[in-house]
């Protein structure tokens, strides 16, 4: 597949809607699941109400262009699509909004929502996106924070003397999102070979409960549910001399590591088995931590690769600019926004018959509400 030919979506129209109050963490999950398919070549056309996308106004925001248009968030996730405001609150902009889904071949919204009902029926393939499974009582306010409170994620980080910290980013709406999409591609397979395309309903809760399926399951094996383990952790960020490193290794890898460190104390029989490392892991962190202070971030991911031991330097979101990996993948791609300039987005981490596929921007794409209402 050369760079010309056509992206693998690009037969496909997929309509997007933003209702009017719909948590932050829906419409993020919406927007990532057409996102991905915006840049495998759909044609995503987002409906949004009067006052824009909530996300327009969420942070990170740039340091140039207007106001509406300044958040990197709304960028990231709705660059390669086509913007429409419509009043879902009215009968035109109702009617508008499912004579689009009746043109296209799948329909992705968030539930609740008020027209979420009348979008099921239309000649698009339903992608439901809710918090929570039908049926499922839930409690007060929804957000990522309570949904990953509901799943356990929150029992399973930060310091065990402190209070739950969130997660860092919007993982569960990504997560959420990603799952959408994977749906979405089915549904759309299904279509492309005439067959009925199975509707889709993704729920928060529940891929986020997949996501900490450890937890689950080890509560089950062990009979008590898996907690904050601070300075007691088996595998630890540790501070090195220029930043720091996560420590992770397997059982198997437990040799290697400790001739790497070289400290004789770490041939102690108490640290021989992964039992007597967890029953000892504060001593243990004590012997290495010197070993780690003494270098830098490349001098121990150098060393520890040589020896098979998979240690992880702790990156800004400035250093990832320019890290080895990511400048040989190619992974951030140059984008030129017609009224933001240049911008640099992440393309997607999967190629397609050894095709990559950069965000592109579509020629339809609003910068603002009311541009798009023209």
């Amino acid at each position: 597949m050369n760079a010309d030919a056509p992206r693998p979506l690009s037969r496909f129209t997929v309509i997007e809607v933003n209702d009017t109050d719909v948590p932050s963490c829906l419409r993020l999950a919406t927007s990532l699941a057409t996102r991905i398919a915006a840049d495998l070549g759909a044609t995503v056309i987002k409906i949004e109400p009067p006052a824009g996308d909530l996300v327009r106004r969420l942070p990170p925001l740039l340091p140039h262009g207007p106001n509406v248009e300044r958040s990197a968030l709304f960028q990231y996730l709705n660059t390669g699509k086509h913007s429409v405001v419509l009043d879902l609150e009215s009968a035109p902009g109702i009617a508008r909004a499912l004579t689009l889904a009746g043109k296209a071949d799948a329909v992705v919204f968030e539930t609740p929502g008020r027209n979420a009902e009348a979008l099921r029926h239309t000649r698009a393939t339903p992608i439901e996106i809710a918090a929570f499974a039908a049926g499922m009582a839930h409690p007060g306010p929804v957000s990522e924070f309570t949904i990953a409170a509901l799943a356990g994620l929150l029992h399973m980080v930060g310091e065990p003397d402190r209070q739950p910290l969130r997660l860092g980013g919007h993982q569960i709406s990504y997560a959420a999102g990603l799952t959408a999409f994977t749906g979405l591609s089915a549904a759309l397979a299904a279509r492309s070979q005439s067959r009925v395309a199975p509707s889709v309903r993704v729920s928060l809760a529940e891929v986020a409960q997949w996501v900490n399926w450890k937890a689950t399951s080890g509560t089950h094996a062990a009979g008590r549910s898996p907690g904050r383990e601070g300075g007691q952790s088996e595998f630890q960020v540790v501070r090195c001399a220029d930043g720091y490193v996560a420590v992770v290794f397997t059982v198997s890898q437990w040799p290697p590591l400790r001739d790497l460190i070289g400290d004789p104390r770490l041939a102690d029989p108490k640290f021989a088995t992964r039992t007597g490392r967890r029953q000892h892991v504060g001593a243990l962190y004590a012997i290495m931590a010197p070993w780690f202070a003494a270098r830098t971030r490349q001098d121990i991911q150098g060393q520890a690769q040589a020896r098979g031991v998979p240690f992880g330097p702790v990156f800004t979101p400035a250093e990832l600019l320019e890290t080895e990996q990511y400048t040989a993948r190619g992974f951030l791609a140059d984008l030129s926004h017609p009224t933001l300039g240049p911008l640099r987005l992440p393309q997607l981490p999967v190629q397609w018959n050894g095709r990559s596929f950069a965000p592109h921007a579509a020629p339809g794409l609003a910068d603002t509400p009311a541009r798009a209402a023209e």
